[in-house]
């Protein structure tokens, strides 16, 4: 009736995690705003058989507090048509904790709008299992590096100290020279030195990107986009930076720590151009977000003078009203206006 393509629960779930141990399956339909768990589900989440109605809400407080991915929160889940995978801890009602593996798949219509989440939970709690999930991972990176040549990775330091694999096989030269000279494959272009602006991105609060042509392993040339987006802690410090790298002309659909990092790179301009398109007050914004009206006043006129955690607030609030943030050419984002998460 949506367009929507129904799938089980298990459908396009990565084979390796049937084989990590005790694994649980939930279903959230968005239309109707109902809930099915398997059986295997609720030795995980410590909760008794039948005694229990599902409800995704209960399995997301259930995530412990230090290790809650934002990807998790039921408004990222219900409004985004993609849910990066996660490992993280369930703290049980008896106080029992357990490491989970997590994989969820979204429907959507035709236009994009979700539907459905298809979730599943492996219990990898025994380390040789968590240690078996990590490899399954890194050999899906692998592949999409080895097909596209594009990879994700994050840094903690800059100046660098470390170089990822990737970028070392990408370029094909040593570490070490690296370091002393981290622009090195990059062919001299017009303006600024390379080493200059790669110095700019690091020091900026905001997602950043250059289109330099880099002299590959192979012997090729090809252009490609460096976008980094900086993750900012609560303080407002930056905490690390996450790197998309791949040809210019891949697509991007950022998710995990990547699409976090841009919607804290947003500007005042972005939401109140977000506002306008809901032809919402300020009051609304605040009535929706949760975030006191004299906020939204001082973020509107100064996004930084706001806390990080009520600018998360306040995005999630406009997405789940509708609004889109995309990404287009090199960092820019751009706003528009979709259609409502059902609630």
């Amino acid at each position: 009736m949506y367009g929507g393509v129904p799938r089980s629960l298990s459908y396009d779930v990565p084979s390796q995690i049937k084989h990590f141990g005790i694994v649980g399956h939930w279903h959230w339909d968005f239309v109707g705003n109902t809930h099915v768990w398997s059986p295997g589900l609720y030795p995980i989440l410590g909760l008794p058989d039948g005694l229990i109605r599902p409800d995704y809400t209960l399995l997301f407080r259930l995530i412990h507090p230090d290790d809650c991915p934002r990807t998790m929160e039921p408004d990222f889940v219900r409004q985004s048509d993609t849910v990066p995978p996660s490992i993280f801890r369930i703290v049980r009602p008896d106080s029992g904790i357990c490491t989970v593996m997590s994989r969820v798949e979204v429907t959507t219509t035709p236009n994009g709008r979700p539907l459905s989440a298809h979730g599943i939970l492996a219990d990898i709690s025994v380390p040789a299992m968590l240690a078996r999930a990590e490899a399954a991972q890194r050999q899906r990176d692998q592949a999409i590096f080895d097909s596209v040549r594009a990879f994700t990775s994050t840094t903690h330091t800059f100046p660098f100290t470390k170089f990822s694999e990737k970028w070392l096989d990408l370029v094909g030269l040593p570490e070490s020279e690296l370091l002393q000279d981290p622009a090195r494959p990059f062919l001299r272009g017009e303006g600024a030195p390379w080493s200059a602006r790669i110095g700019g991105m690091y020091a900026s609060n905001h997602a950043s990107y250059l289109l330099p042509d880099l002299r590959l392993a192979n012997g090729d040339t090809v252009r490609y986009r460096l976008l980094v987006a900086p993750l900012l802690n609560d303080a407002g410090q930056i905490e690390s930076w996450t790197h998309f790298i791949g040809p210019i002309q891949l697509r991007i659909r950022p998710t995990g720590r990547l699409l976090l990092g841009l919607e804290q790179s947003l500007e005042a301009g972005h939401i109140r151009a977000a506002r306008a398109l809901l032809d919402w007050s300020m009051a609304d914004l605040s009535g929706a977000s949760g975030v006191s009206l004299s906020t939204i006043r001082r973020l509107e006129g100064c996004i930084a003078s706001v806390s990080v955690a009520n600018r998360n607030q306040v995005v999630g609030a406009l997405r789940n009203a509708g609004i889109v943030f995309s990404l287009m050419g090199g960092a820019t984002i751009a706003v528009s206006k979709g259609r409502q998460i059902a609630g």
